[in-house]
């Protein structure tokens, strides 16, 4: 019998801390300080699928312009309520061959260093998925009044390039890099 109605709550919350690989396609896990439901969604038309949190929604064009100022700013983004953690796509015209990923992934992580001096790519690394490799960089940018940690990943689709990225607060980084490695791994295409 449950005495106050958060029992199956504070269940759940051992249960998630218990398990520790919080497997996204497992159902319910708890991240960020709340439960969050993973589901796959179609990103690009008959073309890419991804696991993404239900609770994210496509960023209005309004709130794209102010969050990402500059003209180039990705086609498709899903972000949270808050619009602290997002999930970002752009598919390119400009031709990749694939097994040609990690040569890409490296050029533009140096492109990324030329443009914010003073930063440094904490990791690269590559995440098959579907078949196909998905080659990948973080690093952590400045922004107005905090630190944003990023995580971009590159990647062949139909002999196109598939940029795409993911970011939040510096402070959540911890937290959300698990995720977002997790999520490129359920990209199908």
């Amino acid at each position: 019998m449950e005495k106050y109605g958060d029992e199956s709550f504070i269940n759940l919350l051992r249960e998630s801390r218990e398990d520790a690989d919080r497997d996204i396609r497992n159902g319910k896990i708890l991240a960020a300080g709340k439960i969050l439901a993973f589901r796959e969604r179609e990103i690009i038309k008959n073309l890419l699928w991804m696991w993404l949190p239900d609770e994210f929604g496509p960023l209005s064009k309004e709130m794209a312009r102010l969050k990402y100022f500059n003209e180039n700013r990705p086609d498709i983004i899903y972000t949270n309520a808050k619009t602290t953690v997002n999930v970002t796509f752009s598919y390119k015209f400009d031709r990749l061959e694939e097994g040609h990923e990690e040569e890409i992934r490296d050029y533009m992580a140096g492109i990324v260093m030329r443009l914010h001096p003073g930063i440094f790519i904490t990791e690269k690394n590559v995440t098959e998925a579907g078949g196909h490799s998905l080659a990948w960089f973080d690093f952590v940018t400045p922004a107005l009044d905090t630190d944003i940690y990023n995580l971009m990943f590159l990647t062949s689709l139909k002999g196109r390039l598939l940029m795409g990225g993911f970011n939040c607060l510096d402070e959540d980084q911890e937290e959300w890099k698990e995720l977002f490695i997790q999520m490129l791994g359920t990209v199908r295409f």
